[in-house]
C-alpha cells in the first residue's frame, strides 16, 4: 500500500525553495491567479476615514454621498461616482488617479488615498461593486435603459434612465475589435432582452444580451443606422453617411440566427431608415436623391416617392408617431422637417414642410404624440415641434453640455428626451469651433467627453447632462409601441 508524502511547509527548506519556482512557472504557463475580492466593507472603512467628512448627510459636497452603499450608488447631482466592473472609468478612481488639479481629496488639503486603498476600491468595483448583501448595482432586468455609442472611444455607454446614469461602459476593444471600430447607432429589442450596434469601420452588425454577453454578428459594408422590424425576426441596416459610395442597398437580418441579405434599391446612398409598427414595410431615404423607397415585406416590392427640392434635402433620420399614421423626417442641407402621412393613398405622401434651424439630426416622437424633439447639428440647439400645429414650439440654446447634437431617445414612461452630443474639436474658423462642451474635471484624455442633456418634456427644459465617452452618436432605447 501507497502512502501520501506528507510536506512540512514550515520545515522543509526544498519544498520552500520550491514554491516561487511553482509560482512563477504557473505564471509563465498562462494560469491565472484568482482577483482579489474586496467587499464593502472594507470599501466602507476607506470612506470613513478618508470621504465622509465632505460626502454624507444633505450637505454632501456635489450631492454625492460615501456613507452608504445606496447613497453612492445613487451617485452625485451631476451623475455617476462608479460604473460596476469598470474601476478604469469610475469617477471616484479617476479622480484620486488621474485628477488634473492633484490627487483628491489631496488637493483640498486633505489625506489622500494610499495605493493600498485605491487597489481595495479598484478590486471592489472591477468586481461588480457589490453591496454587503452581494447586490449588484443597476442588475433589475426591469429597469429601462439607453444604449449610448461613443463612436470616437470604441465603447457603448448603458444609461439606467431611472437616475440618468451611466450604469455600465462596454468596451469592444475588449471583445476584439479595433480602436477605431466606430460604434455608431444602436436598436433595441421591445422588451430589452437583446440589443444591436453598427461598426462602420469593422463593418460588422453586433448583437448583445441584456447582460452585455457579445451573442451574435453579421458582416455589413459600412452600416450605419439600425432599425427593427417590431413584430417579425429583421433588423434592417443602412450605410453609414461616411461612405461616399455604399452598396445600393440595405441589410436584412434574421435576429434568430443572425444570416444576413442584402435588399438592392437602386438607388445611391441609402441612409435614414425606421419600419412601421406592424413590420410590414420599411421606409428607406437616400442621401444623394430626394425620394423615400418604401419596401414591402410580404412581398418584397419596392416603391418609390419622391420629394420635390432642387437640390438634394440629405434625409438624416425618419421618426414615427405612436399611433403610425405620420412620419417625419430630417434633412440636413435644406434644414427641414418633413411630415408624411403614412396612411394615404398615394404612398407615402408629403403633407407638410417645416423650415427649421440648420441641420436637424435624428429626430424622435414623444410617447403622447404631441411633440417632435431633435437636435439640431450645425447650430448647437434643440429644436421641439408641436405636431398638433406642425410648428417650432420651442428652440433650446446656450446651454452648457450642447456641442454638435446627433442621436435622440425617449424614455419608456415619456418623461425625458436624450440628446447624445458628439463634443468633437472643430478648426479655427469653423462655424462650430466653439460648439464645446469642457469636462467637468480634467483628467488629462477627456478634453472632448461626448455627453448626452437629459431633456424634461413638462419644463422642456435641459435637466441634466451626462458625460460619456468620445463621439457621442447614435442612441437606442427599449419602447413600447402602440398597435
Amino acid at each position: 500500500m501507497q502512502h501520501p508524502i506528507i510536506l512540512d511547509l514550515k520545515t522543509d527548506l526544498n519544498v520552500k525553495r520550491l514554491i516561487p519556482i511553482l509560482f512563477v512557472g504557473a505564471i509563465l504557463a498562462g494560469w491565472s491567479l484568482p482577483q482579489r475580492q474586496a467587499d464593502w466593507n472594507e470599501v466602507d472603512a476607506i470612506f470613513q476615514a478618508k470621504c465622509v467628512s465632505c460626502h454624507a448627510g444633505e450637505e454632501a459636497a456635489r450631492g454625492l454621498r460615501l456613507d452608504s452603499w445606496e447613497n453612492l450608488v445613487l451617485g452625485s447631482d451631476f451623475g455617476e461616482a462608479i460604473i460596476a466592473y469598470d474601476a478604469d472609468n469610475s469617477l471616484v478612481i479617476e479622480l484620486a488617479t488621474k485628477f488634473s488639479e492633484g490627487s483628491h481629496p489631496e488637493e483640498l488639503g486633505e489625506a489622500t488615498l494610499t495605493e493600498e486603498e485605491i487597489t481595495v476600491l479598484r478590486d471592489w468595483i472591477d468586481s461588480g461593486a457589490p453591496s454587503s448583501d452581494g447586490e449588484i448595482p443597476f442588475s433589475n432586468p426591469d429597469d429601462p435603459r439607453l444604449y449610448v455609442a461613443n463612436q470616437g472611444a470604441g465603447m457603448v455607454a448603458v444609461i439606467d434612465m431611472n437616475t440618468n446614469q451611466v450604469a455600465r461602459m462596454v468596451n469592444l476593444m475588449d471583445l476584439g475589435f479595433s480602436e477605431f471600430s466606430m460604434p455608431h447607432h444602436i436598436a433595441v429589442e421591445e422588451d430589452g432582452s437583446f440589443w444591436y450596434v453598427s461598426l462602420i469601420m469593422d463593418n460588422k452588425i453586433l448583437k448583445f444580451t441584456r447582460d452585455n454577453e457579445l451573442v451574435g454578428q453579421v458582416d455589413a459594408i459600412r452600416p450605419g443606422l439600425l432599425a427593427l422590424d417590431p413584430v417579425g425576426p429583421w433588423l434592417y441596416g443602412g450605410r453609414s453617411m461616411m461612405s461616399v459610395s455604399p452598396p445600393e442597398s440595405v441589410v436584412q437580418i434574421d435576429r434568430e440566427t443572425m444570416e444576413s441579405e442584402e435588399i438592392g434599391l437602386l438607388m445611391p446612398r441609402p441612409h435614414a431608415l425606421l419600419t412601421n409598427h406592424d413590420g410590414s414595410e420599411v421606409y428607406i431615404s437616400s442621401l444623394a436623391q430626394n425620394r423615400v423607397a418604401t419596401y414591402h415585406d410580404e412581398t418584397g416590392d419596392l416603391v418609390f416617392d419622391d420629394v420635390e427640392g432642387d437640390r438634394p434635402h440629405v434625409f438624416i433620420h425618419f421618426t414615427i408617431s405612436p399611433d403610425g399614421k405620420t412620419m417625419v423626417g430630417t434633412s440636413e442641407v435644406t434644414s427641414n422637417a418633413f411630415v408624411f402621412d403614412l396612411e394615404s393613398s398615394e404612398g407615402v405622401a408629403l403633407v407638410d414642410t417645416i423650415d427649421v434651424l440648420r441641420a436637424p439630426w435624428h429626430p424622435i416622437y414623444t410617447a403622447d404624440g404631441k411633440w417632435v424633439v431633435f437636435g439640431n447639428n450645425w447650430t448647437n440647439t434643440i429644436t421641439i415641434l408641436d405636431m398638433e400645429k406642425r410648428a417650432i414650439a420651442k428652440v433650446i440654446e446656450g446651454v452648457e453640455g450642447l456641442a454638435q447634437p446627433h442621436g435622440s431617445a425617449a424614455s419608456p414612461d415619456g418623461r425625458y428626451v436624450y440628446i447624445s452630443q458628439r463634443n468633437l474639436a472643430m478648426p479655427d474658423g469653423h462655424s462650430k469651433e466653439d460648439h464645446v462642451y469642457h469636462a467637468r474635471y480634467d483628467f488629462g484624455d477627456n478634453a472632448h467627453v461626448g455627453t448626452v442633456v437629459v431633456l424634461d418634456m413638462e419644463s422642456k427644459e435641459i435637466v441634466k447632462v451626462i458625460e460619456t465617452e468620445e463621439y457621442a452618436s447614435g442612441m437606442g432605447a427599449a419602447v413600447i409601441r402602440n398597435r
